[in-house]
């Protein structure tokens, strides 16, 4: 059983990867983490806001301390990256 964290995961293609990985691997834990910009659609995960291996949680990828707890916590194993908006610069100072 894996457990995945998801960032921007409603958005467009985290909504597809999402749904695809809970049909076809239903059995895995799918943590989903976004801070629902303009991008975002969280209605696009009403089809498996109900599976008893699904959470969602509003969030920046930018909070390290939220990140690392949620890995910490969650016992999160692999992470699928698809928070982006390229117009948006990184601060990587912290």
């Amino acid at each position: 059983m894996r457990r995945l964290l998801i960032t921007g995961g409603t958005g467009f293609i985290g909504t597809n990867f999402v749904r695809y990985w809970i049909r076809q691997h239903g059995g895995d834990f799918v943590f989903v983490f976004d801070a629902l910009t303009y991008a975002a659609n969280r209605e696009n995960l009403e089809p498996v806001a109900m599976h008893p291996n699904f959470k969602f949680v509003r969030g920046n990828i930018l909070d390290r301390g939220l990140v690392t707890t949620l890995v910490t916590e969650h016992r999160l194993d692999t992470i699928v990256h698809f928070a982006a908006e390229s117009h948006v610069p990184l601060d990587c100072s912290s």
